[in-house]
């Protein structure tokens, strides 16, 4: 049996075939290199001993971390590094979801057949494909925190199946649906409606805008910093017509409340109840609030505000996200029909 050592690794032969002999845990290990090639069982050497010096081997306090540790440690980074919001929606998701099921495993017995199995259940309960790639994904990134931590919590991390996504969601208000949708709203909920319909401002946004953040005089609201997704302020205008009228009317009716939607003076902080009978009368049963903001977008796209014009205003960051909401209805493929046979029409004419 011939035999070489090099570095803290020891290669020796057997037969015609390398072999690398290593000790992990104080536990020694042979490892074959499946070569006759000198050089093949060293750059195997290499490698384990590359991956010793990172603590991905032989971490026998890693074999032992559960999912759940995991999951605490990243609730307490949600808690002091992320928006409240944000930390609030990760606690829900896994205190309800993902603990329940991953909790009590080891991080280094996850499968990928574990994630299929969790998401087999969800859809078995009635979830959505995609609020199962977002559980998933919550740990994912409890996983990926783990392994980067010294010495790792988590020395691999296994395949996540997700499934592919299409923005399915086209929903969007005609004028008419409009009209119909206010008029069936309880007068409290109409200045956030029409200040939604207008701005294309998301709800959470809206929910927080005080008075102390609108300037009549300039038709100004601006959004504070720490209130908006992008973490970045911005103004939206007051439009006049509905959106102003209704605002004073909040105003008006606001009995000292600081927040501009409330309700007699009680911010307002749910709705759903009424959303979905006012939507039901309505004849738009399916609407989410969240589709004022395609319709806004929509509706600036007509009227002819510039798109870095309209993305200010309703907070998108990326032109790829402002174009999922550029919604083009039938409206607009009748206006195009009709722009193109005036030009074919005028063409025609020079001819004869």
């Amino acid at each position: 049996m011939g035999k070489a050592t090099y570095g803290s690794g020891t290669l020796f032969k057997r037969g015609r075939i390398w072999y690398v002999s290593y000790f992990v845990d104080g536990r020694q290990v042979q490892r074959s290199s499946r070569s006759s090639n000198l050089q093949d069982a060293k750059r195997l050497r290499d490698q384990i001993l590359g991956k010793k010096a990172r603590g991905e081997m032989g971490n026998s306090a890693a074999e032992k971390i559960t999912c759940g540790e995991l999951l605490d440690d990243l609730l307490e980074y949600a808690r002091t590094n992320l928006k409240a919001s944000t930390a609030h929606m990760f606690k829900l998701v896994i205190e309800a979801n993902v603990r329940p099921f991953f909790g009590h495993l080891r991080a280094a017995a996850l499968t990928t057949e574990r994630f299929k199995e969790y998401r087999r259940k969800r859809l078995a309960e009635g979830r959505a494909e995609t609020t199962c790639n977002r559980e998933l994904s919550i740990l994912r990134v409890a996983l990926n925190r783990g392994r980067k931590c010294t010495p790792p919590k988590v020395t691999a991390i296994p395949y996540f199946p997700m499934v592919a996504e299409t923005n399915a969601r086209q929903g969007f208000l005609t004028d008419d649906q409009y009209e119909k949708l206010r008029d069936e709203l309880p007068d409290y909920l109409k200045p956030l409606f029409v200040t939604g319909y207008f701005t294309g401002v998301r709800l959470g946004e809206l929910l927080a805008i005080k008075w102390s953040q609108v300037d009549w005089e300039q038709g100004f609201i601006t959004l504070n910093a720490e209130d908006t997704k992008s973490g970045y302020s911005r103004a939206v205008p007051i439009l006049d017509g509905n959106m102003r009228s209704w605002l004073s009317w909040s105003r008006d009716c606001a009995e000292g409340c600081p927040y501009v939607f409330h309700n007699g003076g009680e911010r307002i902080r749910q709705f759903r109840t009424a959303w979905r009978s006012a939507c039901k009368s309505a004849g738009v049963p399916d609407l989410k609030f969240h589709d004022l903001r395609r319709t806004a977008v929509r509706n600036m796209r007509r009227a002819g505000v510039a798109q870095v014009v309209r993305m200010r205003i309703t907070g998108h960051r990326t032109d790829s996200m402002e174009r999922r909401y550029n919604i083009v209805d039938i409206e607009d493929i009748r206006s195009a029909k009709g722009l193109m046979e005036r030009m074919v029409g005028r063409n025609e004419k020079q001819k004869e």
